[in-house]
């Protein structure tokens, strides 16, 4: 398996030669120390706010209020984003913690080779959705800004859907080559001393087809690089420099802006920020594709850090829509109120009573409750009819 197919790769080949097996000098071993510290605590820690903060996006993008062809593609965005942390977390993380914990040596030795194939497959697809519907946001947030009045007719919901399926579907059949690429293979040569005798491990190795060069170098590095990294990067950077023309450009005719005009502007620059760390954490990825820039440690610390960036990129955009969206701030509120406020104020309302002590509110003052107060009350409504 090549270097240049993935940053997400952890049993790469370098030289003909898995990294992990070229030897234990110190250098390596701090590497393997740095993508320990990396994909094993920061990572987990970095996905399970990620996930947390996706999920309340989903729970304000989902709602009435929010429709519309641009949420609709970010709602695809965050499903993607997620799937993208969960996968690289339970992917990434047991493997770089089982490298240091010898009694973690099933994961390692068994389960990872068996399962490797399929979760790599699957986090290529995602990756090319992810990248491909930020491309395709980008696309319609410049058609909405910079060519206003033939936005109705091109951006519909009814093409969102169909660009959303194409993406899912191209993406899918793309990457199918993926699962011929690799295979667990029985038994392992060397078993480490860790593997208890009479157990069986396996050995992620390349298949015939995954040795091709084809594969190994037309498919893996030139299309790889070309399709997830240099086509989307510079066109989503040409199309955000457009936008942010426009956006400068309606700024300062503000004067003549309305309501409908300030929020298609202010959902325009959430995109463009969105993009802008998309840029910025996928770059490292792009570099790691070119294995002629790097020996074997440099790769595997340049690794631990796009993998951290990588799975970042698919955590922060709840704090760009939080910081920036007025509308999203303002129904993330409410949907907040909606979940916490009942509590809240059935609490309150719980204690209030508790403490009142049989003292009635009578708008801005207490009086006590009792009996012949109240048969007064009745006599008087009584008088009164």
């Amino acid at each position: 398996m090549g270097v240049s197919e993935t940053n997400f790769a952890l049993n790469l080949s370098y030289g003909g030669k898995y990294i992990q097996d070229t030897g234990n000098s110190t250098d390596q071993l701090d590497a393997f120390y740095m993508q320990y510290m990396c994909n094993g605590i920061a990572l987990p820690i970095i996905s399970v706010l990620g996930v947390i903060g996706n999920i309340l996006t989903m729970m304000v993008l989902w709602r009435k209020e929010m429709q519309s062809t641009t949420i609709l593609f970010l709602c695809a965005l965050v499903v993607t984003d997620t799937g993208i942390i969960i996968v690289a977390c339970v992917a990434l993380t047991p493997y770089s913690i089982s490298l240091f914990h010898p009694e973690l040596w099933y994961y390692k030795d068994v389960i990872y080779p068996n399962l490797y194939t399929g979760v790599f497959f699957l986090i290529m697809s995602i990756q090319q959705c992810n990248v491909w519907i930020t491309v395709s946001v980008s696309v319609e947030r410049y058609i909405a800004i910079c060519h206003p009045f033939r936005a109705q007719k091109i951006c519909t919901r009814k093409k969102t859907y169909i660009t959303l399926i194409v993406i899912t579907v191209t993406s899918i059949a793309y990457n199918i080559p993926r699962l011929f690429a690799t295979m667990a293979q029985k038994p392992c040569p060397d078993p480490g001393p860790e593997v208890p005798a009479g157990h069986e491990c396996f050995l992620l190795v390349t298949t015939a087809f995954g040795e091709n060069f084809f594969y190994t170098k037309v498919y893996s590095v030139w299309m790889y690089a070309s399709i997830i990294y240099i086509i989307p990067l510079s066109v989503l950077t040409v199309l955000n420099i457009l936008i942010i023309m426009e956006l400068m450009r309606m700024r300062a005719r503000r004067a003549g802006m309305n309501i409908q005009d300030d929020q298609e502007a202010n959902l325009s620059l959430v995109l463009v920020l969105i993009v802008v760390v998309f840029i910025l954490c996928q770059t490292p990825g792009l570099f790691a594709q070119f294995d002629f820039l790097f020996n074997n440690v440099m790769m595997i610390k340049w690794l631990a850090v796009s993998n951290i960036l990588f799975v970042a990129n698919s955590s922060v955009n709840f704090l760009i829509y939080t910081l920036v969206g007025q509308k999203f701030r303002r129904v993330l509120l409410g949907v907040l109120k909606n979940v916490f406020g009942r509590k809240i104020l059935s609490d309150v309302s719980r204690n209030s009573s508790r403490q009142s002590n049989g003292l009635e509110l009578n708008h801005r003052q207490y009086a006590p409750v009792n009996s012949e107060t109240h048969v007064e009350h009745l006599e008087k409504v009584r008088l009164n009819d």
